[in-house]
């Protein structure tokens, strides 16, 4: 069932691959370090209040959709007419507020200007993504790999032509963000009003998406801040020029870790629900286990070769912001392991059991200890500092969401895959550090692919041949597939 459903959202994936190392290796060639380093603020700062304002919405949509629709059809039309209408009242009441408070601050109007239009932007993606969240809910995969991908690739483009051809810099991504958001919700609108047709704006329901989706914004808030508020001690300690530079770095590891942690989440979190609904704990549980151990068999190897190609993987960066960069990827790679975890897997204990608010608090301690170790670290180490201090978060954080979530869900620990993608990713490292010397003398994208090839050959031979995360009787169920369709296939001719 996983890997049917992660088939589906491909293109999604790819899209997402595309934009991700495509800013990455674009920005940091068209920007200067100080230029990408304000620009990764404002996107920090987008991020954090869209966690804030709007994300409880989105978060009901998902959770909610799979009961309403057991309900039937205009239960569900009243579900997502609630939604649909709340979210562009919080957009058209959030844009005006969050710009008065843009000029208030106390910082140059450039950087105003920019925090504007980056603001401006998330109160729009608000109502994208609620038409998003229904399509994935329904699992209507195809519907939603068209327009997110669509979406995806027009704002990116969008905004690098911008740059090229006007003088908006560091603006111009934002712009990008809105044209696209504008054309999307226009294109998806008469779909969406044909599914509402019939229901009703149910004020009653206002209360009940708020008590489950305000402690999820909560949760991620604090969950960003470890991730990201490392960049404002930074410009704080170290200028605008370290920001870009930590930020590049960071991105470039953990953005190839969130691809894979979003495309599993994406396929796997709609069955989860629909399982919890339909059929019972057990039945989740198994889901769940499943979808465990194919995070571990995918993710564990993913971080461990970008620790091991860090250096060659840096001639994706501008030269502006690389040779910094390249020195924290390999400890980025571990700790978005640990942030993946807790977002991507620990999280869904809480939401299943609609105990969102407790996941918020699990968040309190780590949070705290990343301020602590910032304040501490940076002024002494420097970037490697904020590092340390996002690990050691992390750390605690992961421990600390595992023992709580089981409290009230019985989420399945892969410890067992988990054994089995360690000793699969200790022969991989084992094998590329192995290689002849004279390998890191060849140009950095030869050196890439070739390690990362015999990296993945040793690590893939290896969990075969272990059957890691049952990755094996995996492949031999898809064998037995194929074979009984060709079969049926050669009887019908």
């Amino acid at each position: 069932m996983i890997w049917r459903q992660m088939l589906g959202y491909i293109p999604v994936n790819v899209a997402n691959i595309i934009v991700s190392f495509g800013t990455i290796a674009i920005l940091t060639r068209l920007f200067d370090g100080a230029e990408f380093g304000r620009y990764a603020i404002a996107v920090a700062s987008l991020h954090f209040i869209h966690m804030a304002l709007f994300t409880w919405v989105e978060a009901a949509m998902s959770r909610f959709y799979a009961n309403a629709e057991s309900k039937g059809k205009t239960d569900l039309a009243s579900h997502m007419k609630t939604l649909y209408g709340l979210s562009i009242l919080a957009g058209v009441i959030g844009l005006p507020l969050l710009l008065g408070a843009v000029y208030l601050l106390p910082i140059d109007t450039h950087m105003k200007m920019l925090l504007a239009f980056s603001l401006g932007s998330t109160c729009l993606t608000l109502v994208f993504n609620i038409a998003i969240e229904s399509h994935k809910a329904a699992e209507r995969i195809g519907r939603f790999s068209v327009i997110f991908t669509s979406n995806s690739l027009l704002g990116f483009s969008v905004g690098i032509i911008l740059i090229l051809m006007t003088p908006l810099r560091e603006v111009a991504p934002f712009i990008g963000i809105i044209f696209a958001n504008i054309i999307s919700i226009i294109i998806d609108l008469p779909f969406m009003l044909k599914r509402m047709k019939g229901g009703k704006f149910e004020t009653e329901n206002v209360r009940k998406y708020l008590n489950y989706g305000v402690p999820i914004s909560l949760s991620l808030m604090l969950t960003y801040i470890l991730s990201q508020g490392d960049l404002f001690f930074i410009q704080h300690f170290m200028g605008d020029v370290s920001v870009g530079q930590y930020n590049a770095g960071y991105n470039l590891a953990n953005r190839s870790l969130d691809v894979l942690f979003v495309w599993l989440g994406m396929a796997v979190t709609p069955v989860a629900i629909a399982a919890f609904e339909h059929d019972g704990i057990e039945k989740t549980q198994q889901v769940l286990k499943n979808y465990g151990a194919t995070l571990l068999l995918l993710i564990l190897p993913a971080a461990t070769g970008i620790a091991l190609v860090a250096e060659p993987a840096g001639f994706i960066l501008g030269e502006s912001v690389r040779a910094e960069a390249v020195k924290i990827m390999p400890w980025i790679a571990f700790a978005g392991v640990m942030n993946g975890f807790i977002s991507y897997y620990a999280q869904r204990a809480f939401m299943l059991s609609k105990n969102t608010g407790v996941l918020a608090v699990t968040m309190i301690v780590p949070v705290l200890i990343n301020i602590v170790l910032n304040l501490l670290l940076i002024p002494r180490y420097e970037l490697l500092g904020a590092v340390w201090a996002t690990m050691a978060a992390y750390g605690v954080g992961l421990v600390l969401s595992f023992i709580i979530a089981r409290r009230y869900f019985p989420l399945p620990l892969p410890l067992k895959a988990l054994v089995q993608c360690s000793f699969a990713c200790a022969v991989m490292a084992g094998v590329v550090l192995a290689l002849p010397s004279h390998i890191d003398a060849w140009p950095d994208v030869i050196e890439l692919l070739t390690k990362a090839g015999i990296g993945a050959i040793a690590y893939a031979a290896t969990a075969y041949a272990i059957n890691a995360s049952d990755c094996r009787d995996t492949v031999q169920d898809l064998r037995d597939k194929l074979k009984s369709r060709a079969a049926s296939k050669t009887v019908q001719t």
